[in-house]
């Protein structure tokens, strides 16, 4: 007498193998969710990390550079530092920096050791007057920053002012026509001395303290662990409805196989 097998014990099966599918992706994902976020902390502290030792650069006591003794061999070392120095504007180097408004007012100062240091002298938005260069021996106070970057495109703004624009502050640009020679970064006059000479203070792109690539590393790292956890939950969970669906049907084949001896 043939045994005919019991459709409920075969549905039943098939609901264990799907519920731990299931259970197993789930886990997957809660991992991935879980690492997601830690990622998301972990690139937000270092951030913030790196922000508040800009800051903190920032903040340290000037650095006072005398006109007489060349620079150019010390910059590197005052990068972020606010440096103070003297000298004389030359109104010819002015030049206006930037993609979009508001543009950075850009002229060099010739110290009396002959080299050329650009300054930002403030920022000024489409239709505000361009504060006139200061005359005579000045003593100016700003942050020292390295040349800009190369700009990722090609320059959006079309400004009708009459002066040169250029796309980012990069010295080897501002060294074809400049006076040599050029100290090898440029300072960034505060809001409030960029107020009083009648333009509204310009951007200060901090420069990014060492490590930062590798702590975004370490970020994605998290993100990485996360894809690898989703991806894995669902080989384990397809190996499992694989290993359910040969079980099932070795069983059912090993009924009939009793039921028709």
């Amino acid at each position: 007498m043939t045994e005919v097998p019991r459709e409920d014990g075969g549905r039943s099966g098939r609901m264990g193998v799907r519920l731990k599918q299931v259970l197993i992706v789930l886990v997957g994902l809660v991992l991935a969710v879980v690492m997601t976020f830690l990622g998301l902390w972990q690139m937000s502290v270092f951030e913030s990390q790196r922000a508040g030792t800009a800051q903190a650069r920032v903040a340290q006591p000037v650095v006072s550079w005398s006109g007489d003794q060349a620079r150019r061999g010390q910059a590197g070392d005052a990068y972020g530092r606010r440096v103070s120095v003297t000298g004389t504007y030359v109104a010819s180097t002015q030049v206006l920096v930037g993609e979009n408004w508001p543009l950075r007012v850009v002229t060099g100062l010739r110290m009396s050791s002959g080299e050329t240091i650009p300054v930002v002298r403030g920022a000024v938005n489409q239709g505000e007057r361009i504060a006139a260069v200061p005359k005579g021996t000045v003593k100016v106070t700003g942050v020292l920053l390295a040349s800009d970057g190369q700009p990722s495109g090609p320059t959006t703004s079309r400004v009708a002012i009459p002066a040169k624009v250029e796309p980012a502050l990069r010295l080897e640009v501002l060294a074809q026509d400049w006076p040599q020679p050029l100290v090898p970064g440029y300072l960034t006059v505060s809001s409030d001395a960029a107020k009083a000479a009648g333009m509204r203070g310009a951007e200060l792109p901090l420069p990014e303290t060492d490590g930062g690539e590798r702590n975004r590393g370490y970020a994605l790292q998290w993100w990485a662990f996360a894809a690898f956890a989703l991806g894995m939950s669902i080989v384990f969970a397809r190996s499992a409805g694989r290993k359910g669906r040969s079980g099932g049907e070795g069983g059912f084949r090993g009924r009939r196989s009793s039921g028709g001896s």
